[in-house]
């Protein structure tokens, strides 16, 4: 196998639980990079949420490329140049922070500039989380008074995790035909765009660097991981992936606590 690009989720897969980059891991991906191949990070965060991991891998030149907002935005690193976008509209965020507030849920609508807007006083823990480890401002506004134009990257469920689970059913069923939704943590269900996709993201990233899909490695754990792991021809779980992460994966790697990214570009990319 001739790989040019390994694309990788962080969180879970990536890094260790506390959020560290493993040694053998940064050292296999140093010199993947070294040898040419294209590094992606691909996150649900947004770049200023990965800044620390892409300077500890010398991801930080014009030949460098991130998958940020789980698909929604490809940026070039060094450039700071943005290579595509596909976000929601206001409308549409309106009308799913209406239906959330029926439901009794929290939420959130993440911008494509890095801000995190809430409509209630009563500000979700997760919010509060989320902007931290991402270095996103928290801003309140009234529904009424959001800005216009907010060109937004998603818009989430920040709840309890049984919250969350106990609402599922009440999302109507043509929202899953238009939009891409899924739960990318126990206590976050995301609503995309239904082109704002890992898996579509690595591809259309893929074709502007004139790389075809079998010369792609994916690696993940969870089920905002899914689109890659699935459209992508070779695709790696993590041992502490889920059962349906393994399932779809061509092969299964070690946990991200014990270098189980490193140890698949060595075998897989490095030693071929």
């Amino acid at each position: 196998m001739n790989f040019k690009m390994i694309a990788t989720d962080i969180d879970g897969t990536l890094v260790t639980d506390d959020k560290r980059i493993m040694p053998r891991t940064v050292t296999a991906l140093k010199e993947a990079r070294k040898r040419g191949i294209y590094i992606v990070l691909c996150s649900g965060r947004p770049v200023s949420g990965i800044q620390d991991y892409l300077a500890e891998l010398g991801l930080t030149g014009n030949a460098d490329y991130a998958i940020t907002f789980n698909g929604a935005q490809a940026m070039n690193i060094g450039k700071r140049k943005v290579v595509f976008e596909n976000g929601l509209t206001d409308l549409e965020c309106i009308d799913f922070i209406k239906m959330a507030v029926n439901l009794g849920i929290k939420n959130q609508v993440v911008t494509l500039n890095s801000e995190i807007y809430v409509t209630d006083q009563d500000i979700s823990k997760y919010s509060v989380e989320d902007a931290f480890y991402t270095h996103m401002p928290l801003k309140y506004r009234q529904l009424k008074n959001l800005p216009t134009g907010m060109d937004a990257a998603k818009f989430m469920w920040v709840d309890q995790a049984e919250k969350i689970t106990a609402q599922l059913d009440q999302i109507p069923e043509e929202l899953y035909q238009k939009y891409a939704i899924v739960r990318s943590a126990p206590w976050f269900l995301e609503f995309n765009n239904l082109n704002a996709t890992k898996g579509h993201a690595v591809l259309e990233l893929a074709a502007h660097l004139d790389i075809e899909p079998d010369e792609i490695m994916v690696a993940g754990d969870e089920n905002n991981d899914l689109s890659m792991l699935e459209q992508i021809p070779f695709s790696v779980a993590m041992g502490n992936g889920n059962q349906h992460v393994k399932e779809v994966a061509s092969v299964i790697t070690e946990d991200n606590n014990h270098d189980g990214l490193g140890l698949a570009v060595e075998k897989y990319v490095l030693n071929q």
